[in-house]
């Protein structure tokens, strides 16, 4: 559902989905930590498992408050971090930059915000998908985004303007994630989250642009719906082609780019991943598939390396047997991603 920009959006219908048991989430996080630990560098095999039962319950409709669209947004607080139980929910297409060009939401760029069923504070997370896709490209990552939210963490699910062609790219992309951590710092109260400390989950295309947002000791800016520090307090990348001259992703590249390597050299060059982690660092969660046919995992385990290097806390791991989608779908790798996510918002350490 698409609104105007600068409707109140206080009443906006949410989605409810059935709560997984925490003690599902709890076994898969043990299962991996035990064979991982969080020093610099460290590179983790995780074996494959599936959790058994999760226990899943129906639940009926609720409404949640929503910030307004369109304008800056002021916090009407739903849980405040207050220890409220809130009913969990989903509010979709929620602008977080401002407008390009008119005042339609369809102009904006916009999340979805996954609230947990509950008490707060709960973790706060920043996803964001692959593509090329353009507006609307996020919707393939609901279901994670869900498993997600169902293990307790909120969850702002970003699209990011990703088509040079459709005025994104270098820097509009970056400035939209820079935007989302932005929001996301700004709102997560407003649902019972913390947004003291944000984590940014990336999936490939979204791992590559979260990566360089991440690594930036520089913060990239954009016209955001909110203020405060777009630098988020932890990264972890999933499935991420952080290698921009790797052939496999070249097609994806000159569209997101809008032209080859020589034509858009300037550009690619502010993108590499590889010419930053000079700032402060942040803990790095590198997770890949060994079966990924997509991006090449070695794209990983580079930047583990690069990063190891640089003394950066970074870990990672290689899922056996995971694809490219794989690594994000619950009924395949996504509850070994969704493990390593949980133990990044552990890490994550306020702004």
């Amino acid at each position: 559902m698409h609104q105007e920009a600068g409707m109140d959006a206080s009443t906006v219908p949410v989605r409810r989905w059935p709560a997984i048991s925490r003690a599902a989430v709890v076994a898969i996080s043990v299962l991996l930590l035990a064979v991982s630990s969080s020093g610099a560098g460290e590179s983790v095999i995780a074996s494959d498992f599936h959790p058994a039962s999760v226990g899943l319950a129906p639940s009926g409709a609720s409404r949640v408050v929503a910030p307004n669209v369109g304008s800056v947004a002021k916090p009407i607080a739903a849980g405040s971090g207050t220890g409220q139980r809130l009913p969990g929910g989903v509010i979709t297409d929620v602008a977080f930059v401002r407008p390009q060009g008119c005042s339609a939401a369809d102009c904006s760029v916009l999340l979805d915000i996954y609230v947990p069923a509950g008490s707060g504070p709960f973790p706060t997370v920043v996803l964001v998908g692959g593509g090329p896709t353009g507006a609307g490209g996020r919707g393939y990552l609901d279901p994670f985004a869900r498993e997600l939210a169902e293990s307790g963490l909120i969850v702002f699910n970003a699209d990011m303007r990703d088509m040079a062609s459709k005025g994104g790219g270098y820097p509009q992309a970056f400035d939209d994630v820079a935007c989302a951590v932005r929001f996301a710092r700004t709102w997560a109260f407003a649902y019972g989250g913390d947004g003291s400390s944000v984590t940014l989950v990336g999936h490939s295309l979204g791992g590559f642009v979260g990566s360089v947002v991440a690594l930036d000791s520089e913060q990239f800016t954009g016209d955001c719906l909110a203020d405060g520090s777009s630098r988020p307090d932890a990264f972890v990348g999933l499935s991420g082609n952080y290698n921009l001259s790797d052939p496999k992703v070249a097609n994806d590249l000159e569209v997101f780019f809008s032209g080859s390597p020589d034509e858009t050299a300037e550009a690619r060059a502010a993108s590499d991943p590889f010419n930053y982690a000079t700032g402060s660092s942040i803990p790095v969660d590198l997770v890949a598939g060994t079966a990924d046919q997509t991006v090449n995992p070695a794209a990983a385990v580079a930047l583990n390396a690069f990063l190891s290097d640089r003394q950066w806390k970074v870990t990672l791991t290689l899922i056996p047997g995971a694809t490219h989608n794989s690594i994000i779908v619950p009924s395949g790798a996504g509850p070994q991603s969704l493990a390593v996510v949980l133990r990044a918002t552990q890490s994550a350490g306020p702004s």
